[in-house]
């Protein structure tokens, strides 16, 4: 017998996103909000001057790809049985996914050559293996028992000033009957998992905390029902393992109510730097913060006419 899905829990499956007309209106991800204090130039070459191409990896594909196995796994778990989602073969959808993922991103891009074959292959057992853990070891991670999913990609558009939205898409919520309480999960693709400097990154772990204030916000719920946890997939493990180092990260971040105010000022504060009062773009020179980690992937590195900063480190 399916459960009975909670009233709150079925407002939020049948939630729908505000709509934003992008000719007059500004979005703002927690992407945008990132690289902003990575270095505030990079995000004003970027996202006003829309100087960066549009750049896949085979990174972001695996990403991508994770995420949809994942999601597709726990709809069937809790839309169906744990009996059903045990029979799913997560490899196979896994390698659907990934060569369906990667034609799109060729057709984006106009390019097959960001990958290959090898670097396809190499990711795809890595992820078949960390799927595989997961599946095992289900309970470990999402239990079913007074469990409900109540959203996949659950999506959060909030007005911060005129024509500027706050947009962003929750991987994961479950909520427990039982315990009256919500947990809101972001899973993450990592090589090697999250070291203890990335734990301390109050710029990361603002995102789940920002997560939580607008969910909270769009469906009024109280902020004390509603925990967060990051959900670190790695690909690579140390040789010999055996699981005794897991696949799968858990991290959950300190998410009370100073920790989530102090992300959502910064927010504001980005805003109140970069856009005027009518939600255009301030015109002024935004900050160069160069430094050999900030720089490390920047598109802009080395170009001495838009920045090159980087070119010193």
């Amino acid at each position: 017998m399916a459960k009975k899905v909670p009233k709150i829990v079925k407002q939020i499956q049948e939630h729908k996103r505000k709509k934003i007309d992008y000719d007059t209106q500004k979005s703002i991800s927690f992407s945008q909000f990132y690289m902003y204090y990575t270095c505030p130039h990079q995000w004003y070459l970027t996202y006003v001057r829309k100087l960066k191409p549009y750049e896949p990896s085979i990174h972001t594909l695996f990403g991508t790809s994770m995420h949809e196995v994942v999601q597709s796994w726990l709809t069937e778990m809790y839309s169906k049985t744990v009996k059903k989602a045990n029979e799913m073969n997560l490899t196979e959808l896994l390698d659907e996914r990934l060569r369906k993922n990667f034609k799109k991103e060729a057709y984006l891009c106009k390019s097959k050559n960001f990958t290959n074959a090898q670097e396809m292959e190499e990711f795809f057992y890595q992820g078949s293996d960390t799927l595989d853990y997961l599946q095992k070891k289900r309970k470990d991670y999402f239990t079913y028992r007074g469990n409900h999913l109540a959203g996949i990609e659950v999506p959060l558009v909030v007005p911060l000033r005129e024509n500027v939205f706050f947009k962003g898409y929750i991987d994961v919520v479950m909520y427990n009957e039982t315990l009256d309480k919500f947990t809101i999960y972001d899973l993450k693709t990592s090589t090697r998992g999250w070291s203890d400097y990335e734990k301390k990154d109050e710029i990361k772990l603002a995102q789940l905390r920002l997560y939580k204030h607008f969910f909270c916000e769009t469906f009024d719920i109280d902020p004390k029902k509603v925990d967060v946890e990051y959900l670190i997939l790695k690909r690579i493990l140390p040789l010999d393992s055996e699981w005794t180092v897991k696949p799968i990260q858990k991290f959950i971040p300190t998410n009370g109510k100073k920790k989530v105010k102090d992300a959502v000022e910064r927010l504001y504060n980005f805003v109140d730097d970069c856009f005027n009062e009518d939600g255009s773009y301030k015109d002024k020179n935004f900050t160069k913060d160069a430094s050999p980690s900030n720089c490390k992937f920047c598109f802009f590195k080395n170009n001495s006419y838009l920045c090159g900063e980087g070119s010193k480190f």
